[in-house]
């Protein structure tokens, strides 16, 4: 498969998710964003989907919850609104993971196997040094709640398809896949998997560097 191949089946594959999503009715959806649209959020927020995210976006926008909150839910949209969204808490969503990651590292967490060299003994040139580190890996772009798809490694409709199929749950240090793609993430999060169901990792070639990692 050449890359504009694989670029095109990854915009399908994100619009079947898209059509499962709407078929499951656990979030409203409003029309999906146009490519003026992506142009002015990758441009404001310095972001790039990835085709399966960009093809999930397109076939319809997930503005909020289809049902009333539950008691001791989150007040807090879990979709990011891409449209017409607070850019202040958008763009705080976007810097979560590694914030969180920070925090973590401040109170203790260095990641195994010498990735980053030895931990310094001051808490403060710890958290540098993990910010200094940070820098390099992969974005993550909020797709609901804390569930992340890693940032394209292009632009627009030519995004590139080494990032972004894994669906990762980060909090923190604590990070899981949650699917290997958005079609596995919505059945996992939205459908009625059998609870004992062993979800199989991603293959090799579609791990997120970095994350990836963390999630084992």
């Amino acid at each position: 498969m050449t890359g504009d191949e694989a670029v095109r089946e990854g915009v399908r594959a994100g619009a079947r998710a898209a059509r499962r999503l709407a078929e499951l009715g656990v979030c409203v959806l409003g029309p999906g964003l146009s490519d003026a649209e992506f142009d002015r959020v990758e441009a404001e927020y310095g972001i790039v989907f990835a085709p399966g995210h960009r093809g999930f976006l397109e076939a319809g926008l997930p503005v909020d919850r289809a049902a009333p909150r539950e008691e001791g839910e989150s007040p807090r949209n879990p979709w990011p609104n891409w449209r017409d969204g607070d850019p202040e808490l958008i763009r705080e969503w976007l810097g979560r993971p590694v914030e969180e990651l920070l925090f973590s590292v401040e109170h203790g967490w260095w990641p195994p196997g010498g990735r980053w060299g030895p931990r310094p003994a001051d808490p403060a040139e710890a958290v540098a040094a993990a910010r200094a580190a940070l820098a390099s890996v992969p974005a993550l772009i909020p797709l609901h709640s804390h569930r992340y798809l890693a940032a394209g490694t292009g632009s627009g409709t030519e995004a590139g398809v080494a990032h972004g199929r894994p669906v990762l749950s980060v909090v923190g240090a604590d990070t899981i896949h949650y699917g290997r793609d958005l079609a596995e993430w919505v059945e996992r999060e939205f459908g009625d998997p059998d609870p004992g169901e062993r979800w199989p990792e991603p293959a090799a070639g579609d791990r997120v560097p970095f994350w990836s990692d963390l999630a084992g």
